[in-house]
């Protein structure tokens, strides 16, 4: 029974964020991978022309573990090309088998984006990941950010406050 429950919390340790990135992964890890795999990280195809980019700004610590990673589009995008990229970037998440749980209302359209507020989140419940896709930028300038948190994590930081 010991081994059981130390089985289930090594497990948990070890959620998938994105790729071979694990949830806590050590810093040194994930360093490790990234330097190991740069070119596959450089061009991450994420549906059809749709190329995104993880780097080592990437990749967020706390306390030297792993607890999100965010990676974004390679180029900047025009109001019409962001618009596409967050339906292609919302189908294909959807193909992982994530779900929409909140979008701001007009989530197609960046302009009428609203501050402070999250923009449009997903979940992969069976593997407990959040994924939130949200556009930065101004006028017809803009990246498509895509971020992957672990589910329990999110919850309990929602949580403290």
């Amino acid at each position: 029974m010991l081994f059981l429950l130390s089985l289930s919390i090594s497990v948990h340790a070890q959620t998938k964020l994105y790729d071979d990135f694990s949830f806590k992964m050590s810093k040194k890890e994930a360093f490790t991978l990234l330097k190991k795999d740069k070119k596959k990280f450089n061009n991450l195809r994420l549906g059809p022309n749709n190329v995104f980019i993880l780097k080592k700004g990437s990749l967020i610590f706390e306390d030297d573990e792993l607890i999100h990673i965010t990676i974004w589009n390679k180029s900047i995008l025009d109001v019409k090309k962001t618009e596409k990229l967050l339906k292609t970037s919302k189908n294909h998440l959807e193909s992982k088998g994530f779900q929409m749980v909140y979008a701001q209302p007009n989530w197609e359209n960046p302009l009428f984006k609203e501050k402070n507020k999250p923009y449009l989140r997903m979940i992969q419940k069976e593997k407990k990941i959040l994924a939130e896709i949200e556009p930065r930028g101004q006028g017809e300038n803009y990246t498509v950010f895509l971020s992957y948190y672990d589910l329990d994590w999110f919850h309990q930081k929602i949580n403290e406050l």
